[in-house]
């Protein structure tokens, strides 16, 4: 969430269906880059992504997928009120690969996937399932998804350590891999493979309330056992500046309910999204968003929204300035970002060109064919996470990033076609 001067994204997107048999493809890549003020470091993600599927007959479909993240950055080394004069470069690339297969009836779909991630110092293994019907009538649609991932993180060997005394690991540690998915301690004892375990499970309701009204309630859950600490960051403590140290269990929760409303007339729509989340670290937050969409003419779509997000910090959670000067808030501590108190503000609007081959195909080859382009600003504001800290001026200066108005920047190109 924590953004600065800009983020720039640029997504181009493929996609092919038939009439028949629904055969599909999507290509797309996304550029995502973060500045920050200074010496503060920085970050540049490029993540390219293609996915095919095929149906086997009339009720089986099968689905290969292949993402990738490339990474590189700069980032203070330590948590504290004043960042370190230098920033610590980094790189890592990601793989991840997903099969997928479906059935589905007259009303009624399943689908079972499994996916493998891996890069130098974390190993994603995942399987899946999601479910959905319709009811008779078709205005009621229910859907039930269940995934349990059993992951590996590198991490420095702090067997014998206590957790003011455990170190961080360094890019030039040696995370060993057995293959691809499968971590393998190192054999000098310098590092090891925690594991974490990951079981989310979410439940959706859509109804049609009337011809032009349509809503959607969520129930979303999920709990993380296991290694989360993040094995590069550091907080300062005192004199010391130990690996952060959070808990190993956390569940989490969310509730949202979404309403879409056409109006005829207008050839328009509007749109409302809420949603409430809460987890045993005591982060509780929500989000409101408000959308209009407008029909210009019978190719072109104009959306407009704006969408506001605050979320409170876990209840370990404290300003830089705190764990300098008064230790720690109990057992735990975290430099953590997205564990920080935080409120943004976002802003956007979407171009939607159809274009649509009656006659002939369109380029000749599309059935339909269908350009997007978004742009989005977000203006963030940074909360101090305790009385102290924000009395005596010490709200930790990593989270601020400058005095521009605009604190972040995103804009999506797509291009999606259909044969």
């Amino acid at each position: 969430m924590q953004l600065k001067l800009a983020a720039l994204a640029l997504l181009l997107a493929a996609g092919t269906r038939t009439a028949v048999a629904e055969d599909r493809t999507e290509v797309s890549t996304m550029l995502f880059a973060e500045k920050r003020d200074g010496d503060k470091g920085g970050l540049i993600v490029v993540h390219p992504q293609a996915s095919f599927g095929v149906d086997i007959g009339r009720f089986v479909s099968f689905d290969v997928g292949y993402a990738a993240d490339a990474v590189s950055g700069a980032t203070s080394t330590v948590y504290q009120v004043d960042a370190v004069s230098t920033a610590t470069k980094f790189s890592d690339l990601r793989n991840e690969g997903t099969i997928a297969l479906g059935f589905r009836g007259r009303r009624s779909r399943i689908t079972f996937a499994t996916t493998v991630g891996s890069e130098r110092d974390y190993v994603n293994r995942a399987f899946s399932g999601t479910a959905s019907i319709d009811l008779p009538g078709r205005n009621t649609t229910i859907a039930l998804a269940y995934s349990h991932s059993f992951d590996q993180v590198c991490n420095k060997n702090n067997a014998m350590a206590t957790p003011l005394e455990a170190r961080a690991l360094v890019g030039t540690d040696p995370c060993n891999k057995t293959g691809l998915i499968f971590g393998k301690n190192d054999p000098m004892g310098r590092t090891v493979w925690e594991d974490l375990g990951i079981d989310t499970a979410q439940a959706t309701i859509t109804q049609n309330l009337s011809p032009t009204l349509n809503m959607q309630l969520a129930g979303y859950g999920q709990v993380l056992d296991g290694f989360q600490s993040n094995p590069y960051r550091r907080v300062r403590i005192g004199p010391n500046a130990p690996q952060e140290h959070i808990p190993d269990i956390r569940a989490r929760w969310s509730v949202s309910a979404r309403f879409n409303r056409y109006l005829p007339k207008l050839k328009s729509a509007v749109h409302f999204d809420a949603r409430f989340y809460d987890d045993t670290w005591r982060v509780i937050g929500g989000n409101l968003e408000l959308g209009y969409s407008q029909y210009v003419g019978k190719s072109l779509l104009l959306r407009f929204y704006g969408r506001i997000y605050q979320q409170t910090a876990a209840k370990f959670f404290k300003d830089a300035f705190y764990y300098q000067t008064q230790s720690t808030a109990g057992e735990y501590f975290t430099g953590d970002r997205e564990l920080s108190p935080v409120r943004n503000v976002s802003v956007g609007t979407k171009l939607t060109l159809i274009t649509i081959g009656n006659e002939k195909p369109v380029w000749g080859l599309f059935d339909k064919l269908q350009f997007n382009l978004r742009g989005d600003l977000m203006f963030i504001s940074n909360l101090a996470a305790d009385d102290e800290a924000n009395n005596a001026g010490g709200i930790d200066k990593q989270f601020i990033y400058g005095t521009s108005l605009i604190d972040a920047v995103t804009l999506q190109l797509g291009l999606l076609g259909n044969y």
